[in-house]
């Protein structure tokens, strides 16, 4: 997408704000046209965990791969702006010497071996748009200008900015959350034996279907503590479910393990982290999906029975339509199912022919009655 190498002004980024929100553009977008509007500017959207050194940049202009890097893994651990943001009023636009004295900044290893090494940059200005007790979201640019004057004007149109930008967040946000609570389909998962739980931070279980309620009843390949956390029965699946509910930037590949029980008990167990804006992760954290279901071929075939009968939909068909009842993406399946998404897509063709609709919402709908 061509754009002007012009100045933005703040019109045109508030645009490009809801543009990015309602998908007209991207954040990519946005973030090259703030970068024009320092000079040398040099753009990023940016996560930090207060309580940890942990940090994610999930959309920069102007940086270098390598400068990213080694501010993921070393500088941010030391940057002395990033402490002192919790005492910095949200929606406030302000440039670095607000936060830190200049003479305090030049004096840092963070300036010297990352902001000037790596950026040719002097100070920075920025907003926070987010704020939790121990995360906050933010939006800077990196610039080479030490005019206090010219930063203020900067640090003003970031402070227009904010609102626009909180309401497109919020707006991500609510949207993740209404998607991730029409859970349509749980009925079908308990109907052909799936148990599903949905797990957030800190392992505690949000929800979970008929199916894995009963399953805690005994024989099942986990735990629920009395604090509502999840537990598996294995290491090996305790250690990629926290793995994968671990804060924002961690990995996301989907887990498939057979559990064994004390009992003898095979099961299927499929871990997978839902997507979701980072956004809503940073309030609410990651959300894993995990759907547990008898190992055995013979229960198997039992329990599926009546779709096989009713609609002749194969075990492989079966799995589509239950993963789209647990709210996963055709992608998610491929991941989870070690099959490429067009094998996927053929088996959903496959399924819509067998049961004449022709969208997922309608195939939930039918396989529900």
């Amino acid at each position: 997408m061509y754009r002007s190498t012009k100045a933005a002004d703040t019109a045109e980024l508030t645009d490009m704000i809801y543009g990015a929100a309602f998908g007209d553009c991207g954040w990519q977008d946005f973030l090259d046209r703030l970068a024009t509007t320092m000079p040398n500017g040099r753009s990023a959207l940016h996560y930090h965990d207060l309580a940890s050194p942990a940090s994610f940049v999930p959309y920069v202009s102007g940086f270098t791969p390598e400068a990213i890097e080694q501010f993921n893994s070393h500088f941010a651990a030391i940057n002395p702006w990033i402490p002192k943001s919790v005492l910095v009023p949200v929606g406030r636009g302000l440039s670095g010497e607000d936060i830190v004295a200049r003479k305090d900044l030049l004096k840092s290893e963070f300036y010297h071996d990352w902001l000037k090494r790596q950026t040719d940059c002097e100070t920075t200005v920025g907003v926070t748009i987010v704020r939790s007790p121990t995360r906050t979201l933010l939006i800077s640019t990196c610039t080479s200008s030490t005019d206090e004057d010219l930063n203020q004007q900067a640090a003003d149109q970031y402070t227009a900015l904010a609102p626009h930008l909180k309401r497109a967040f919020d707006f991500l946000r609510r949207r993740d959350l209404m998607m991730a609570e029409q859970h349509e389909g749980r009925t079908l998962l308990d109907t052909i034996g799936v148990g599903v739980i949905y797990v957030g931070d800190n392992l505690r279980i949000r929800s979970m279907n008929e199916n894995a309620a009963r399953m805690t009843a005994g024989g099942a390949p986990f735990r629920v503590t009395v604090n509502g956390r999840l537990l598996m029965g294995e290491a090996e699946a305790s250690v990629a479910l926290g793995l994968l509910a671990w804060p924002i930037g961690s990995a996301t590949q989907p887990q498939v393990r057979i559990v064994r029980t004390s009992e003898g008990n095979a099961f299927r167990v499929t871990l997978i982290r839902r997507g979701s804006s980072i956004f809503t992760e940073l309030l609410e954290g990651p959300t894993v999906a995990v759907l547990i279901e008898p190992a055995s071929a013979v229960a198997g075939e039992q329990r599926l029975d009546h779709l096989k009968d009713h609609y002749g939909l194969t075990p492989a068909e079966i799995r589509i339509a239950s993963g789209i009842a647990a709210g996963l993406t055709l992608k998610e399946m491929s991941r989870a199912n070690c099959v490429s998404y067009e094998t996927i897509r053929t088996q959903l063709k496959s399924v819509y022919a067998k049961t004449r609709v022709n969208s997922q919402a309608a195939l939930i709908k039918l396989l529900m009655r």
